[in-house]
């Protein structure tokens, strides 16, 4: 039976192992593999050779707007990277014992037209019109690890099979309607008639399909949970480097006690996609109940998220509504970068050739929430950077971003990080490389952007039911099964950007 949404709505990651379809872009696998362990040895705390480690001044860890945060003091620092856990290249496939427990559902539900401008307030406030005078991505290709990405008129001719961690397919079946959503939003082609775009049109996308929320594994005692675990993620991210990723998008989140099972493997494989010039932008997840391993609105105390844990190396998103203040459901930490629009989104229905404001839940559906949402918007952005900027390094295209953030007027904070992205900024700000933010404001910084109202217009409406970071990487923390929400807590950072 489908697991009933909420606050946070769930989403988890299956693994496997088997089959997987390669696109013509593939690297050589074996070959880029080995560059990566290469490079990984010697850099195991820091960053290649002849580049500065993106950090910056202690920054303030406590957490804003109402929300409870665990102390300081119960949040470690990651562990030194452990080059021996990266995980070894091979083809994604089917689990054993895995089944399809629930029929496919995907979201549907058309967009009004009379609110679809409000719809697109995400948009607006990224000036996606604007954005595209100076480029569309035609150059990157964007890796979306999810529950996969189905074919759609809109990623026509730019969708690649990037292979299945759960069914041992190609990657392009998503029966949960997600993984579509997170790639419509990241790299649909503009809709004439609508007006929907994704932030890189022109970039390809590849799919690889890691979890599900519609398949379960046997777990611990014999009951069955959802498919997939922290070291399926990582495989996945290797998997997705090698097959010539210039972006991934991980909107997928873990909340668990620190070092948990798998948490090796992925801190190398995100170490590695670094180290190869691959820029990891992950979702900070949504505040859940705590049942199936979501992130609880009050964590344990050294609770940590997976992957913005390994801050150094993933660009960790947060969500903003339209009056520009952190989503209620979006959890904080002291991994949070910056912030993008995650809230009553529109992207790509899974099932159709149109869009859709829902994605389905047990009984009902939701509106498309979540800090699952506001990654590929930033996701999106690095890509077009990686085209207009092809000389600079994956670190450098993060530096970017961070440092041309609307910085907020208390400085970085643990909801918003260093503010909502600027994407104009961050395509236009001289020189190319530039510093990581300071962390010290200046007396015009507001962390908020402008948004021009739509065209006719009410204002936006606020939060709806979330459909949660959409997050779950699901499964027990104690089985290492680790289940996709959102999980914050704030250690006293040296926060590097």
């Amino acid at each position: 039976m489908r697991r009933a949404a909420t606050p946070a709505a769930r989403r988890a990651v299956t693994p496997a192992v088997g089959p997987a379809v390669t696109p013509g872009a593939q690297r050589a696998v074996a070959a880029g593999l080995a560059v990566a362990a290469a490079a990984l040895l010697p850099t195991l705390a820091g960053a290649p050779a002849g580049e500065v480690p993106r950090t910056t001044p202690a920054a303030a860890s406590s957490v804003t707007g109402g929300r409870l945060g665990a102390p300081a003091e119960d949040i470690p620092r990651p562990p030194p990277v452990d080059a021996n856990a990266l995980p070894g290249e091979g083809p994604p496939g089917a689990l054993p014992g895995v089944e399809q427990s629930t029929e496919c559902t995907r979201g549907t539900h058309a967009p009004d037209p009379a609110t679809l401008p409000d719809l697109l307030w995400g948009q607006r406030l990224f000036g996606l019109a604007q954005l595209g005078t100076l480029g569309k991505g035609r150059q990157a290709r964007i890796a979306v690890i999810d529950t996969g990405v189905s074919r759609h008129p809109l990623l026509a001719g730019r969708l690649v099979a990037g292979g299945d961690y759960v069914a041992g397919g190609n990657g392009l079946s998503d029966c949960d309607g997600h993984g579509t959503a997170v790639a419509g939003i990241a790299a649909a082609a503009a809709d004439p008639g609508t007006g929907f775009s994704g932030v890189a049109p022109a970039a390809q996308v590849i799919s690889i399909r890691q979890s599900s929320p519609s398949f379960t594994v046997p777990g611990r005692g014999g009951a069955r949970q959802p498919a997939g675990n922290l070291e399926t993620l990582a495989e996945a991210v290797v998997h997705a480097v090698d097959l010539g990723a210039d972006v991934i998008n991980i909107s997928e989140v873990a909340c668990a006690p620190p070092n948990a099972q798998g948490s090796a493997e992925l801190h190398a494989a995100v170490r590695a996609a670094v180290l190869r010039n691959v820029v990891v932008v992950a979702a900070a997840g949504n505040t859940g109940s705590g049942s199936d391993g979501e992130c609880p609105s009050q964590p344990q105390a050294g609770t940590v998220v997976y992957p913005g844990w390994f801050d150094d190396d993933v660009l960790t998103v947060a969500a903003v509504g339209p009056n520009g203040l952190a989503s209620r459901f979006s959890f904080p930490g002291p991994w949070v970068d910056v912030a993008a629009p995650g809230e009553r989104m529109v992207s790509l229905a899974a099932n159709a050739s149109g869009l859709t404001d829902q994605l389905a839940q047990t009984r009902t559906t939701s509106p498309i929430d979540g800090t699952s949402f506001s990654a590929p918007m930033v996701a999106g952005l690095a890509a077009l950077i990686r085209a207009a900027y092809p000389q600079l390094t994956a670190r450098q295209v993060m530096d970017r971003i961070t440092a041309t953030a609307a910085q907020h007027a208390s400085g970085r904070s643990d909801t918003l990080g260093y503010g909502t992205v600027d994407p104009m900024a961050a395509l236009t700000r001289t020189p190319a490389v530039l510093a990581p933010p300071s962390g010290i404001p200046t007396a015009t910084d507001t962390g908020r952007l402008q948004l021009a109202p739509a065209s006719g217009d009410r204002a936006p409406a606020g939060p709806g039911a979330l459909w949660g970071g959409v997050l779950a990487l699901l499964a027990t923390a104690t089985a290492g099964a680790l289940a996709v929400g959102r999980s914050r807590s704030g250690w006293r950072a040296e926060s590097r950007r």
